[in-house]
């Protein structure tokens, strides 16, 4: 029998479901193809049907633009092919293009190209108990199988200032669909920019939530320079971190990552030993070149970087490195401040992690006296650091539930809640917080406008995904200060609640003030305000 017949036969008849990573069928088609066809056997799909979603070998996927250096004439790139495929290159043009033809006189960028060797695919799921056991019943996938990649990267550098780019990445006969962005203004005009937070899902209907939180994300703040999304991508995390759930994060939204770029942040269910997040994410690396020592760097690089994006400066940083102690905090700090000084023409500072350094989440305000000490860790040694750099806004994730804290003035490990420094709000009816049930408005109040002068915000949006946490009461949180070490904790939050639905807010920055508008995001993509505010600083 001729190879080209048997090849034909085991593809196409259905017999060979394989779940061996090592066939020369499976490496025959990109990893998230096969898997889509190994799916439709599995369901009950005939071969000839299934077949229509295989992709050759060579093809690209998981493609995605993130901001990597000066956002005006930069930008990151990275996408994954199988493993052993080689070669990959951007191809960018200015403008608008709708036709292949347009990249006839294409610049070409070749890509850094890094082998991903032998990595899990499926794992049984994250060890706090929220597993992924759902999907391999589905699927028929073996939990702990493995796959080999290569990763690729490129700069697009030398580009023009508020100018719109086409681009495709791939190679000659294995190109990608045409994707574009548009670089930022030079200058301080104002702009708009997407804030989600822990999509954090394993499961199909999971990224169904997701999918949908970021698609109309997209569609309400069509002109966003970027979307910052503060980690946890994903459920499964440390030695049993998943590639199909960073492979379903990229594939199921791949319509949009074409087009609106990334700012990452790392989170603690990121964190992983093959190094998912950095494999996927071309942010600037240039932290980890001035700190190479083990314990002034972070495990993953791009994990700590920067940028100006309009009269703001945006700090990222990754925390999920804490138990390396006071060298690592040092040097962070030591960062910050540079950044600080080396930009002090800056109207707004902006910094960006994951875990909450103030929250009133029944999950991670624990009377477990050994949980979450990570937060409290952080807290007690950043928050007079960024009172001192004259930070005026933190956004954060990790904690699923909608809280506004301050303006809060840190001196120490004292915080103090600036309620003067607060107007403009009005009141609705609070809801009874017990940590256990969604209370939409703890504290009965809605909008405002925060000076920022003497003091900053605390935010946090609540969660792009499925899963949520509630607040908790007052009389909770007195019970746990042998363990948070916050005297009247629930007096710093001005704002605090759970909608019980996924969320994201739209952030405007011009020099005069920052506008924050969040939406809920129901059945179907229908969006709902839920509060807005704003933040100015009147010295």
């Amino acid at each position: 029998m001729k190879r080209s017949l048997l090849f034909f036969l085991l593809v196409f008849t259905g017999l060979c479901a394989c779940k061996n990573s090592d066939s020369p069928v499976e490496q025959a088609f990109t990893v998230p193809s096969w898997t889509l066809y190994q799916r439709a056997l599995y369901s009950g799909k005939n071969a000839e049907e299934a077949k229509k979603v295989l992709i050759s070998k060579d093809y690209p996927y998981n493609i995605n633009l993130t901001i990597h250096g000066d956002p005006t004439t930069q930008m990151g790139i990275a996408w994954f092919t199988n493993a052993g495929v080689t070669g990959g290159m951007v191809q960018i043009v200015e403008g608008k293009a709708n036709e292949v033809s347009a990249f006839d006189k294409a610049r070409e960028i070749t890509a850094v190209s890094t082998t991903i060797d032998s990595i899990n695919y499926m794992s049984a799921g994250y060890a706090d108990g929220n597993n992924n056991k759902e999907v391999i019943a589905s699927t028929g996938f073996i939990q702990g199988e493995k796959r080999s990649y290569t990763g690729n990267k490129a700069l697009m550098d030398h580009l023009k200032p508020n100018t719109a780019y086409s681009y495709r990445v791939g190679k000659e006969g294995a190109w990608s669909e045409i994707g574009s962005f548009t670089t930022a203004k030079d200058g301080k005009d104002a702009f708009e920019f997407i804030y989600a937070t822990d999509p954090q899902a394993n499961t199909d209907s999971m990224f169904d939530i997701s999918k949908r939180t970021v698609e109309t994300a997209y569609r309400q703040v069509p002109d966003a320079g970027f979307l910052l999304i503060n980690g946890d991508f994903v459920e499964s995390a440390r030695s049993q971190s998943s590639e199909w759930e960073w492979e379903q994060w990229f594939e199921k939204m791949q319509s949009v990552w074409m087009h609106l770029p990334m700012a990452p942040v790392q989170g603690n269910h990121d964190t992983s030993p093959f190094h998912n997040w950095f494999n996927h994410f071309n942010t600037d690396t240039a932290y980890n070149v001035q700190h190479p020592d083990d314990l002034t760097k972070t495990a993953m690089n791009g994990t700590v970087y920067s940028f100006v994006y309009g009269d703001a400066l945006f700090m990222v940083i990754n925390y999920e490195d804490y138990q390396k102690g006071e060298p690592y905090f040092a040097a962070l700090e030591q960062w910050l401040r540079k950044q600080v000084a080396d930009h002090s023409e800056v109207k707004w500072k902006i910094v960006a992690f994951h875990k909450a350094m103030f929250t009133g989440s029944s999950v991670h305000q624990s009377s477990d006296p050994g949980k979450e000490q990570d937060s409290r860790m952080v807290r007690e040694r950043f928050a007079s650091v960024f009172q001192d750099l004259k930070i005026d806004l933190a956004i954060q994730g990790h904690d699923h539930i909608y809280e506004v804290i301050g303006v809060v003035a840190a001196r120490g490990t004292n915080y103090t809640h600036l309620v003067n420094a607060v107007s403009n709000q009005t009141s609705v009816t609070p809801t009874l917080a017990d940590g256990k049930k969604p209370s939409l408005d703890v504290t009965g109040k809605r909008g405002g406008t925060y000076d920022v002068s003497n003091g900053m915000i605390y935010f946090l949006n609540n969660s792009a995904g499925k899963k949520k946490y509630y607040p908790r009461s007052k009389k909770q949180m007195e019970e746990t200060f042998p363990q948070h070490k916050v005297k009247d904790y629930f007096g710093l939050f001005n704002k605090f609640g759970q909608t019980g639905d996924p969320t994201f807010s739209c952030i405007k920055v011009s020099t005069d003030a920052i506008d924050v508008a969040t939406y809920i995001v129901g059945d179907g993509g229908k969006v709902t305000p839920f509060d807005a505010f704003k933040i100015v600083k009147k010295k």
